[in-house]
């Protein structure tokens, strides 16, 4: 009886230690993936901070070669200028 106990003793333990490795293998799984989110995000905001970047440098450049043709003065390409910068 004494021997039998002690086997469905170290049973119960065995099978206690696998759903505590099972349960350290999902925490770190999840941690993982949140690892993988954040840099994930933070890739995408610089991409598309980079593209806004673009698109107003390519602004800036129509507006330039607008008052080099002469298609705008110079108090109408300062005020859309500065419209410009303030968008940066």
């Amino acid at each position: 009886m004494i021997v039998g106990n002690m086997m469905d003793m170290g049973g119960m333990m065995g099978a206690g230690m696998i759903w505590a490795v099972l349960i350290l293998l999902l925490l770190a799984a999840g941690a993982a993936a949140v690892i993988v989110l954040a840099v994930r995000a933070g890739r995408q905001g610089r991409a598309g901070q980079r593209q806004l970047n673009a698109g107003s440098d390519e602004a800036h450049s129509v507006l330039r070669r607008r008052f080099a043709a002469g298609e705008i003065d110079d108090e109408e390409y300062q005020r859309r200028r500065a419209a410009l910068d303030n968008d940066r």
